[in-house]
């Protein structure tokens, strides 16, 4: 069964059963449907033709999960448009991209630039929208039609382009086919009752707060695949996510990002709040062990880390039988490779394979998404059991008169302070050297800066001197992303502040 039937087939069953709640108003599948139809009607109309590549802006509105299903359901292939980039950026990518035509809520084409750019390449705008008052789509003033000039090319067998989450520099564009897109739902499927063949609407939600430009674009389209209603916030939270949707609607399994593992823990939520959750998975980013190890003490449920990439998807992962055998052994792991994937490490410098579990540059091929061996830019370590730790990124390192700093080293060991909230380490050039490394830490709020120096001697404590931290600096918050992933050459520049 392709997507679009699939889709349209949860669809009809669902009903008028809810399918998304948002901001305590729920609607029902059957409305989902409706303005997804609406939707790819008006995409039609206004001169896009079949398999067209269509510009979704991924904003975490009920409007936008109609806009996904439809373009799904009438075969379009859906490019991401992130809704939280300045504005010249989002005009720039509306020249370059040149989509036939863009879908967006009120607040997109209310940003500046926006619609002077579409006009400009021909692109047609609609503004799409799911509230109290129904859903509704219409066309932008100025931008009904197709224009003329050269637009994007149809895409047919492409569901969606997503984007990179652009923290080390611009997002970059990845085109999924369909039938990756299929493989990575059925493996993404819980393992309900009958299988990922049989449809059924089922009770528990899909609870949806990591922004739909990035990974809560796959849940969402997971979500509709298989039949599970979307809890959808516009971002996390302690209360709304955790305090209340989670506690409300017990779910089994969540995803959190480190950043959110962090603040659940600094805010000590109570046990009872999570007590549904029989995993916890967790990547983007790397998790502290020792925050792990806390977490899975205080409240007995496991972390289960995942490992991947834009480009070719789910790398390694930990399951729960895993988790059981080797949690305590292999902490700091990011699991085993996942069915279809092969992994190995090569030496940064000669060039060859390493079998010993030293570090080097980890290389890829995936079933289906990659064309033999890939190399990737990440530095890892693959042990004797098969289990990948990932070290740090190859273009993060830092060169200090000739010795390599692994920046999450250093964090890690700075983290220990009772005063910082989180750390960032980052190299800045230096004539002597070639680079050192700088700390910029993020202050607990409503706590004083930690003493530079009791930072430097813990440093000097727990590592090699060249690890060690030329200068620290001080902030009471570090620049994310809207999935709470760290903004690298944004903390550059305050580095060199």
């Amino acid at each position: 069964m392709v997507l679009a039937d699939r889709i349209r087939k949860v669809m009809q069953l669902g009903g008028d059963s809810w399918a998304v709640e948002f901001e305590g108003v729920t609607f029902s599948w059957a409305q989902v449907e409706a303005l997804a139809d609406a939707i790819c009607a008006a995409v039609c109309g206004a001169g896009a033709r079949p398999h067209d590549v269509v510009g979704w802006v991924a904003e975490n509105l009920p409007g936008a999960i109609a806009g996904k299903a439809g373009l799904a359901m009438h075969g379009h292939c859906c490019a991401l448009i992130n809704p939280h980039l300045p504005p010249q950026v989002h005009a720039r990518e509306i020249r370059e991209q040149r989509f036939p035509v863009i879908l967006g809520s009120s607040h997109f084409w209310a940003i500046e630039g926006v619609i002077e750019a579409a006009r400009e390449v021909g692109t047609a705008g609609l503004l799409v929208s799911l509230d109290s008052n129904g859903g509704t789509v219409r066309a932008v003033e100025g931008l009904e039609k197709v224009g003329p000039g050269k637009h994007r090319d149809p895409m047919p067998g492409y569901v969606v382009e997503r984007l990179s989450s652009g923290t080390t520099g611009p997002p970059k564009r990845s085109p999924q086919s369909e039938e990756a897109i299929l493989k990575a739902l059925v493996v993404g499927m819980r393992s309900d009752k009958g299988g990922a063949d049989e449809i059924s609407i089922k009770s528990s939600p899909s609870i949806i707060f990591r922004p739909l430009a990035h990974a809560g674009s796959f849940s969402a389209l997971l979500a509709l695949y298989s039949g599970r209603p979307i809890a959808l916030q516009e971002r996390f939270s302690i209360e709304h996510t955790i305090l209340g949707a989670v506690r409300r609607h017990r779910p089994k399994v969540i995803q959190l990002v480190p950043a959110m593992i962090r603040m659940i823990w600094d805010a000590d939520v109570p046990a009872e709040a999570m007590s549904s959750l029989i995993a916890v998975r967790s990547g983007t980013a790397p998790l502290d062990p020792e925050l792990q190890a806390g977490f899975e003490e205080k409240y007995g449920i496991p972390i289960l880390i995942d490992y991947g990439a834009t480009e070719f998807g789910g790398v390694a992962c930990w399951t729960l039988p895993l988790h059981k055998e080797f949690a305590k052994a292999k902490r700091g792991s990011v699991g085993r490779a996942v069915a279809g994937v092969d992994i190995r490490v090569r030496d940064q410098e000669s060039g060859d394979l390493i079998t010993d579990g030293r570090m080097g540059i980890l290389e890829v091929s995936v079933e289906g998404k990659t064309d033999g061996w890939v190399p990737t830019t990440d530095l890892v370590a693959l042990d004797e059991d098969g289990f990948l730790y990932i070290r740090g990124r190859a273009d993060d390192a830092i060169v200090r008169g000739g010795f390599k700093v692994l920046p999450d080293d250093v964090a890690r060991v700075l983290r220990q302070h009772p005063l910082v909230a989180d750390v960032v380490v980052v190299g800045i050039d230096d004539q002597r050297l070639g680079q050192i490394p700088v700390a910029v830490v993020e202050t607990r709020p409503g706590q004083p800066a930690p003493d530079p120096a009791e930072l430097e001697k813990l440093a000097r404590d727990n590592l090699t001197p060249y690890q060690v931290p030329a200068a620290f600096k001080f902030t009471d918050r570090l620049p994310r992303t809207p999935s709470l992933k760290i903004i690298r050459a944004e903390v550059k520049e305050m580095a060199k502040g």
